[in-house]
């Protein structure tokens, strides 16, 4: 089971590293080539990858906003369940074992 979850472990920081670094060179790629200038667009292989390089920019950004989004949710659930105990709501004498004396 350990070895199971340090290869989950290294496997998620792999594909971080991967992230990060398609982002890194896309943006320094779109950086260097900004003021590219070609008469055939359709067939320029510089803005062929400058498009490539925006889609990738732009599909990780929104992987990423969608990563952060369910991680804030799955906090906020795990806190939120931290605080309630295991014992129902709906609990009557009975149940809690109390001595009634009166």
């Amino acid at each position: 089971m350990s070895k199971n979850r340090n290869y989950n472990r290294i496997l998620a920081m792999v594909a971080l590293v991967a992230t990060v670094f398609v982002m890194l060179v896309s943006t320094v790629f779109i950086v260097e080539h900004a003021s590219h200038r070609c008469d055939d667009e359709a067939h320029c292989p510089v803005c062929a990858l400058i498009q490539q390089c925006q889609n990738n920019i732009k599909n990780i950004g929104a992987g990423l906003i969608v990563a952060a989004t369910v991680y804030m949710v799955v906090y906020a659930m795990k806190e939120t369940s931290s605080y309630m105990s295991g014992q129902s709501i709906q609990t009557s004498l009975v149940s809690q074992k109390v001595r009634i004396d009166s």
